[in-house]
């Protein structure tokens, strides 16, 4: 009787186990489930046709965020870089010229922020956003082509945006438009190579001694054809 009540007892206890482990994968792949539905929101078509939208990047925990205006897309330099990104509430977006695909603006498209038409690299427009939500905004001259993007206030998860790669912005972003020449090549020359480059003592010697180790020859066989020429002794006529 009492090895009865001792099997019965163990399956009791496996059973509870097996329920409770069932219990929290359950719960598991329902959080799951809830993240990824999170991660990326449902935009209701806005990004229909956009070539460079891949998902939300998720900048969460940054209080500063820069989005490229001019990014190679839609068949031309007529996209947002990131399109799409996911922020905390408080957080500020930069939006940086990169010079190309003519003029650009930043347009919400309920109206809550709009930019100058700026054409010049370097240019910048920026915006904190204190409310959660979901902000799409567009490039009214090229909204048509499809230069759109959204910002996600609140929430979390997304594309891991240390992957974001801004080509235009690291070449030229830093004073990119050329203004004060102290990184643009535009300075008074100093380290540009320009006319004002004094040459030094040892460059010019250089140049010297590269120059007779190439002649060198030259003079060696002139040496020769007047060496032979004086072996062979006057000529018929002196005598």
């Amino acid at each position: 009787m009492s090895a009865q009540l001792d099997d019965s007892t163990d399956r009791r206890a496996f059973l509870r186990r097996t329920a409770t482990g069932l219990g929290a994968a359950a719960t598991i792949a329902l959080a799951s489930d809830s993240a990824a539905a999170q991660s990326e929101p449902d935009y209701g078509g806005w990004f229909d046709g956009v070539s460079n939208y891949e998902g939300t990047y998720d900048y969460t925990g940054q209080s500063e965020v820069t989005v490229a205006v001019g990014s190679e897309a839609n068949g031309g330099y007529y996209g947002f870089g990131p399109a799409a990104i996911r922020v905390d509430p408080g957080t500020t977006v930069v939006w940086e010229w990169t010079g190309e695909g003519n003029s650009h603006n930043v347009v919400a498209e309920d109206g809550s922020f709009e930019s100058d038409l700026y054409s010049a690299p370097g240019e910048t427009f920026e915006h904190t956003f204190q409310s959660e939500g979901t902000y799409k905004y567009y490039c009214d001259p090229h909204r048509s082509l499809g230069m759109l993007g959204a910002v996600v206030v609140g929430g979390s998860g997304g594309l891991d945006s240390s992957q974001v790669e801004q080509p235009l912005l690291e070449a030229g972003g830093e004073g990119g438009s050329g203004g004060s020449g102290g990184e643009s090549g535009g300075g008074s020359g100093d380290e540009s190579g320009g006319s004002g480059t004094p040459i030094s003592f040892e460059n010019a010697t250089f140049v010297a001694l590269l120059a007779l180790g190439l002649l060198s020859p030259i003079f060696f066989g002139i040496f020769l054809l007047l060496q032979e020429g004086d072996a062979a002794g006057p000529p018929a006529d002196a005598e």
